[in-house]
């Protein structure tokens, strides 16, 4: 056993290649080094805009990245009578209002000609303006692609449509009680756009593809959500919800025809009956999820909120399959998360997610994440790996790859088991030394997830090893500092 370990380990420094999703770099740093871009004196035209807390990236067909800004405060437009100001939390107008533009930026991070969007012309002709005191709009929510790849942008309550070549304005839908929004999505087969209120007891909607409001889609959904997403086959459509708080996993519901009946909740995805660690077992941990996304393939990729509230899946990326509803993998390793830091500036290491709220995929390998908290816009590529990383099958047992990694300095090792029985699961290092066993009891049938902590260890590969029944199944790691 120790001289297979010893190999592996060569193999793995020698192609520096690990399977999964890897951070490549951090493409904008807007509370640091590219503040400018979305603030400070003199950036845009002299301007002041201070925007910050991304809600939503996509990519258009020119490659030009565009980003929901949550929050913005300038340029300060006091007195003009072109505004009336409206305070979203009072209610109460006045006569101040700030731009929260909506960004798109060129290939080289430069703007696109167009941007930032804040005073635009709605078809028909009227002025509308993207201001945080506005009453129905200011305040990034969300963005998607429509089917003609135009930008959907939620604004606070409205939904716009704008065209992705030239910035212009092609409409815009407010619903009459008003309120946060998810972002708005556009099913690719029937062409039906879906958007929903973010509070719980609230509707999901249902608008044509010109915008116009058909019915809800939905009359009261339960839980706080903060996104949504849609897919059309034979047997019908079905959509996804999120719920942020207190969360229960993706909420899946389903109508035989979306435009005359209304969406009954079918399941739930991304919850685990248990989740144990060296010194602890969890029940019912479920995901709180703040963004959901489509993969390339038709999975689901799911932002879960920061560890602080939603637990120990919380802080990461992760990726469901939504016709099995298998956990696949995750993305990222969760930073820091302060109770008192709630806007932590910059990344404090690569790969770090602590806020994520939003992913476009340009392709099968490559992905771009905003997160709301670190104030960044992230790439990541898929790399594979010479030592196969699929999950591992023998019999009636699997041992899956951990999440994340690489790690620093938790991850969680999934494995399968179908039936009660004796189970030890252990970590070693490439030398074949035991460094810690994570398990070793009797454990139920069904789906486990062991947490295993490296604080104390060195940077470098590990081994961990499932043993139950007389049957052995091992896989690698890498923790990183």
């Amino acid at each position: 056993m120790k001289k297979l370990l010893v190999v592996i380990f060569v193999l793995a420094m020698v192609t520096m290649t690990w399977a999964g999703w890897n951070h490549a770099e951090t493409v904008f740093e807007f509370s640091g080094v590219d503040s400018g871009l979305v603030g400070g004196t003199g950036s845009i035209s002299g301007e002041w805009f201070e925007s910050y807390s991304p809600h939503g990236v996509v990519v258009d067909a020119n490659g030009r990245i565009w980003v929901a800004i949550h929050y913005g405060n300038g340029p300060d437009q006091s007195g003009s009578p072109e505004f009336v100001g409206y305070n979203h939390n009072d209610g109460i107008a006045d006569d101040t209002c700030h731009f929260v533009p909506l960004y798109c930026f060129n290939a080289d991070g430069s703007h696109a000609s167009f941007s930032p969007i804040t005073i635009f012309e709605l078809p028909g002709g009227a002025m509308d303006t993207l201001y945080s005191e506005s009453k129905d709009n200011g305040s990034g929510k969300g963005i998607s692609l429509d089917n003609d790849g135009n930008i959907l942008y939620s604004a606070w309550t409205s939904v716009y449509r704008f065209d992705y070549q030239t910035g212009a304005c092609l409409g815009k839908y407010t619903p009459s009680v008003m309120g946060s929004i998810t972002e708005a999505v556009q099913d690719p087969v029937t062409n039906l756009i879906y958007f929903a209120k973010v509070g719980a007891g609230n509707p999901i909607y249902l608008l044509d593809e010109d915008l116009g409001y058909i019915a809800n889609a939905v009359e009261a959904n339960n839980q706080i959500n903060r996104t949504i997403a849609v897919k059309t086959d034979e047997n019908g459509t079905d959509l996804y919800t999120g719920s942020t708080w207190n969360g229960s996993g993706v909420h899946h519901w389903f109508s035989e025809d979306a435009e005359f009946n209304q969406f009954v909740k079918v399941d739930t995805l991304g919850n685990f009956d248990e989740y144990v660690t060296s010194d602890s077992t969890y029940t019912n941990v479920k995901l709180w999820v703040e963004s959901l996304d489509w993969t390339p393939d038709g999975k689901l990729l799911v932002g879960s909120i920061r560890t602080l509230w939603g637990g120990p899946l919380g802080s990461m990326w992760h990726i469901i399959d939504p016709e099995t509803g298998e956990y696949v993998e995750s993305i990222g390793t969760p930073g820091p998360d302060p109770a008192d830091d709630f806007n932590l500036q910059a990344p404090p290491f690569a790969g770090a997610v602590n806020g994520p709220r939003g992913g476009f995929f340009t392709d099968a390998n490559t992905l771009y994440t905003v997160d709301f908290y670190m104030n960044t816009l992230d790439k990541w590529t898929w790399a594979e790996n010479a030592v196969d990383n699929d999950v591992v099958v023998l019999d009636k047992f699997s041992l899956k790859q951990n999440f994340p990694n690489p790690f620093n300095p938790t991850t969680v090792i999934p494995f399968v088991i179908e039936k009660d029985a004796d189970v030890k699961l252990t970590v070693y290092d490439v030398l074949g030394n035991e460094v810690q066993t994570l398990v070793n009891s009797r454990v139920s049938r069904g789906s486990h997830q062991i947490r295993f902590d490296a604080s104390n260890m060195a940077t470098g590969v590990y081994i961990y090893r499932l043993e139950t029944e007389g049957q052995t199944l091992s896989r690698k790691m890498m923790f990183m500092k």
